[in-house]
């Protein structure tokens, strides 16, 4: 007969379910299948709403040319990682990249009329998933976001070397 094992630790929390990171990782993984298949009938993924989104922000601010180092940047996504997307997104015709105009190793990204098509007709559908998926907060979500901010403020530094993914 096996001996069972105890184990000679302690967490901060008799039962792991009951942790704030796992019950954020767990919401998490939620979240991003809800968006995974509310996108889907869009015919777009997350990543690629998130880069599309940001660059249409970047040009709505007319904040000057935006390049795959830029976007990377600006939607605090690894650069690989933008670079592969922003391929598939280019085969797709829904962004275009042409000669920076000051800095050869770049190319300036431009969203294309079938780039802002797509997402706006993605956007119902993400707002009407992130609405649906925090309604229970109620008139709390403000705080609840403010909370959130907080914490990624307070741990930005954390990740700063880390080339963090979306």
């Amino acid at each position: 007969m096996k001996k069972r094992l105890t184990p000679d630790f302690e967490l901060a929390f008799d039962n792991t379910a009951e942790s704030a990171g796992f019950l954020l990782w767990k919401l998490s993984n939620i979240w991003q299948r809800k968006m995974r298949e509310s996108l889907e009938k869009a015919g777009i993924t997350h990543v690629q709403f998130l880069l599309l989104q940001t660059m249409a922000r970047l040009n709505a601010q007319q904040a000057g040319a935006i390049t795959q180092v830029r976007l990377a940047t600006e939607s605090d996504c690894d650069k690989m990682m933008v670079s592969k997307v922003l391929r598939t997104l280019e085969e797709r015709k829904l962004v275009e990249r042409h000669a920076h105009h000051s800095d050869t190793r770049s190319r300036s990204l431009f969203i294309t009329n079938k780039g802002m098509e797509t997402l706006k007709a993605a956007v119902p559908h993400f707002n009407a998933t992130e609405q649906a998926f925090f309604e229970s907060l109620g008139k709390k979500e403000k705080s609840f976001r403010k909370r959130l901010l907080k914490l990624d403020k307070q741990h930005q530094s954390d990740s700063a070397g880390d080339e963090g993914e979306a």
